[in-house]
């Protein structure tokens, strides 16, 4: 099938729809459509009784089927996507182990997504044929006073009560007809309204006074235009002169002015630092790693390189000037960075270091910038893309090279279907483009740096800092000791507290680390043992002390601060545990003189708000600033001399298999914001396990010994990188229906294991999951691991397809996750 239509013969698409079924659908594309239909492009078409969006990924003149229905519309003027970008998606698809459709579909801007609703339409001669409750009176008087209706528009008529069981209802009388309407995507073009002249009638000098007596704001916006000589925004002639539209109508009616809309981008905030457009020297380390890079740029042979440098190496300085040489070459770049908001001094300096020709792209901005940034990259307006996950599907056409800063982030993983991995989605775009992809951290995964060993990628090693500054001292204080007394109790041990003190007198910041926000894990009476439990979850209510209320931190379900016991109404009750509130609250009693500030979920969720608190903190408006994991993510403050964690346990004894990885990686990310200017840093690490090899290895600086012994225990148990894993969820929001439907999937997989002859796999279960319930939906998982890819692949694929043909059942929910993160 060839990528465009030819207008003498009949013309037939095949269409991939954002379902989960693996195949295409064929459809008939009308005349007047065919001259501009094209692979790559969108297609609305009628699936059963519903009209849907699709992708157009072949066309050709003859039918996969014998009956065929005719595409609806085609939304764009050009095609969504290109052949190398449907080929990455068909990857994505095999890969992970979801439809074609559903990839795709994960790679489209947000605002371009189109949705479909139904219209009702009243039926006047059935209205007289048997009897209606006072509720389907209601929605017919609607409907016969308003015309044809959707849903929403009813509501705001007749109220939501009973609403979709009742128009269903009617619909099942013949009452109403219901038809499937597209919805408006998400956002539209924005457009400014140009004045200019006409040059073909400019006025005299007397007819110029003449104007001026007669309308004197016609006039000067005429004398603007003149001595601007270009078009001229309305909105400005209007702030400069007041003129409004009835002034532009009146110069246009003369035929002295002409108006016309342009296109106008909504720009995304991307403020840089005073000093980002910096350019900095190399050392021999960077410089060696610099000219490695680039020679496999000019080569353009794909290559994978692991840049791992510890805290404070200049990684971003090498992607920088690695960067410029890729666009001298006439290249463009995709920079990845984890939870792009959270990084904003990394964002700032490839802005200020490439200015217009850079676009960025992340869960921050508005639908409207999103889609605008995307247009500027498709349209080849910008070379370079920096953003989140999700920006590693930017349209750019002339791909050179594909950075991954901070690699081994979990954000990069998507917990949404298709379940990719941006970091290998990153690999397989490089590879296609024959470009270089370069995996950036001081951390890397388990599995990109074991990659480095067995020669899958090249690994380069920065072992200094760019500062020439050493890390800093790492001083771990045995909590079992330190807080024998206050029985767990203490915040701060007196050394800690020792530490921030000096480090405020003498003028410098300090940060601290508490991975868990909120004031008090939870409430508990001392009487019953009563717990504050969320009624959507497994999981007890964290006490957040701002708004005085209980908060679940899964399903954000909320109420108010309990003042006796549910159960046998005793009271007081007590607050267990501690969270990064209490932190703050501490440390504003102890350290009265000290600016404090505290940079969680909590104070970070309206748009900007980490910028803000990072803001400042950089410019010494902050002397303490307490906080969770986000405190740890590439920050650069050359200030901040001590990084206190509060308690370095949190995390370690996850039922998961990378939860030491994870503890290592983010005790030597928060370890390494200390020092990184002139003067020398302090880390104190607060732990009851002082020996666990993640936190000796972090307090060291050793990721290559950590490494080793967690290589050696993932060995032993045969986890990944040594296997491949695939984790299926059953949820549903009956606990029986949930059980039932996993004791089907666990017999499908067997059955599999058996007819398929998949040898060497080994399950994982099935079990209720950690915690059973989230949001109402309870879960159950079984895992399966394999030496295979391939087999694993086919396994996964099979027993999906198996599972849905097999009719699960209304409310039971299939999840398929390969190469899973924090399922447990």
């Amino acid at each position: 099938m060839s990528p465009h239509a030819s207008p003498e013969s009949p013309c037939y698409v095949d269409v991939v729809l954002p379902i989960p079924v693996e195949r295409c659908f064929s459809y008939e594309v009308p005349p007047s459509l065919v001259d501009r239909v094209a692979v790559g492009m969108r297609a609305v078409v009628p699936v059963l009784k519903r009209v849907d969006t699709g992708f157009i990924v072949a066309i050709g003149n003859r039918p996969a089927v014998e009956k065929v229905k005719s595409i609806l519309d085609l939304p764009d003027e050009k095609p969504v996507f290109t052949e190398e970008m449907l080929s990455l998606c068909r990857w994505i698809a095999d890969y992970y182990c979801c439809s074609w459709g559903e990839a795709l579909q994960c790679a489209v801007p947000s605002g371009l997504k189109i949705g479909t609703k139904m219209r009702y339409r009243l039926e006047p001669d059935m209205i007289h044929t048997g009897r209606f409750t006072e509720r389907q009176r209601q929605v017919i008087a609607a409907l016969y006073n308003r015309g044809a209706l959707t849903e929403g528009q009813i509501a705001n008529v007749a109220g939501r009560k009973a609403l979709s069981n009742t128009l269903s209802s009617l619909a099942r009388r013949g009452v109403v007809q219901a038809t499937p309407v597209m919805q408006d995507a998400g956002v539209s073009i924005r457009t400014e309204t140009y004045v200019a002249l006409c040059a073909d009638t400019l006025l005299a000098s007397d007819d110029v006074v003449a104007l001026q007596r007669r309308a004197p704001k016609q006039a000067a916006v005429y004398l603007e235009l003149l001595h601007q000589g270009e078009a001229r925004p309305l909105s400005a002639l209007k702030e400069k002169y007041g003129a409004t539209s009835a002034v532009i109508k009146g110069l246009v009616e003369k035929g002295l002015v002409v108006t016309e809309a342009r296109e106008l981008y909504r720009a995304p905030d991307m403020g840089s630092g005073g000093q980002a457009a910096e350019k900095f020297p190399l050392n021999a380390e960077q410089q060696a790693a610099h000219e490695t890079i680039v020679a496999a740029v000019r080569a353009r042979a794909f290559q994978t390189f692991l840049l791992r440098g510890i805290t404070g190496s200049g990684k971003t300085e090498v992607y920088l000037q690695v960067i410029e040489e890729v666009l001298a070459l006439g290249l463009d770049a995709i920079i990845l960075v984890p939870e792009i908001s959270l990084t904003p001094q990394t964002v700032g300096r490839f802005v200020a270091r490439f200015a217009q020709d850079i676009a960025v792209l992340h869960s921050g901005l508005s639908l409207g910038e999103r889609y605008d940034e995307w247009r500027r990259a498709q349209r080849g307006e910008v070379r370079i893309v920096v953003g989140a996950r999700s920006a590693i599907f930017a349209p750019l056409p002339n791909l050179g090279i594909v950075i991954v800063d901070e690699e081994h982030d979990g954000s990069y993983k998507q917990s949404e279907t298709p379940r990719y991995h941006a970091r290998d989605v990153a690999i397989m775009r490089a590879r296609s483009n024959k470009a270089v992809c370069v995996l950036g951290s001081a951390t890397p995964s388990v599995e990109s740096y074991h990659n480095s060993e067995i020669g899958k990628s090249i690994r380069l090693d920065l072992t200094q800092r760019a500062t020439r500054g050493a890390l800093p001292t790492v001083k771990i204080l045995d909590m079992r000791s330190e807080g024998k007394e206050s029985a767990g109790k203490m915040i701060l041990s007196p050394a800690l507290e020792d530490a921030v003190n000096a480090k405020v007198d003498a003028g410098e910041q300090v940060i601290l680390l508490l991975n868990r926000r909120g004031f008090a894990p939870f409430v508990m009476c001392p009487q019953c043992g009563w717990v504050a439990e969320c009624q959507n979850c497994n999981v007890s209510l964290t006490y957040h002390s701002s708004g005085s209320h209980l908060r679940c931190h899964y399903c954000d379900e909320r109420r108010p601060k309990p003042e006796i016991c549910d159960k046998c109404f005793f009271n007081p009750l007590i607050y267990m545990g501690m969270g990064t509130q209490k932190v703050e609250d501490y440390l504003m009693r102890a350290f009265p003189k000290a600016r404090v500030a505290r940079m969680d979920a909590d104070t970070t969720s309206g748009k900007g708000g980490h910028a803000k608190i990072l803001g400042r903190f950089a410019n010494r408006e902050i002397d303490i600033l307490i906080g969770t994991q986000m405190l740890a993510k590439g920050h650069d403050f050359p200030g901040v001399t001590l990084v206190g964690v509060v308690n370095a346990d949190t995390g370690l004894t996850l039922p998961d298999f990378r939860a030491a990885e994870q503890g290592f990686q983010l005790l030597t990310q928060v370890a390494g914001r200390a020092g990184r200017g002139d003067l020398v840093g302090e880390v104190i690490i607060q732990t009851f396990r002082p020996k666990h090899y993640a936190i000796v290895a972090a307090a060291a600086h050793d990721y290559p010994g950590f490494f080793q012994q967690e290589i050696a225990h993932r060995e032993s148990a045969l986890y990944p990188p040594f296997r491949r894993m695939v984790n299926f969820s059953i949820e549903s929001v009956d606990d029986e229906a949930a059980e039932r439907g996993m004791l089907r999937l666990h017999r499908i997989v067997r059955e599999q294991l058996r007819d398929e002859a998949f040898q060497g796999m080994e399950l994982m279960g099935p079990a209720p999951a950690a915690i059973k319930r989230i949001n109402k939906y309870y879960r159950w998982h079984l895992g399966v691991l394999s030496k295979s890819p391939k087999k694993l692949n086919n396994l996964t694929r099979k027993t999906r397809e198996a599972f849905l043909a097999d009719q699960p059942g209304k409310g039971i929910q299939l999840k398929v996750d390969l190469d899973p993160y924090g399922i447990f």
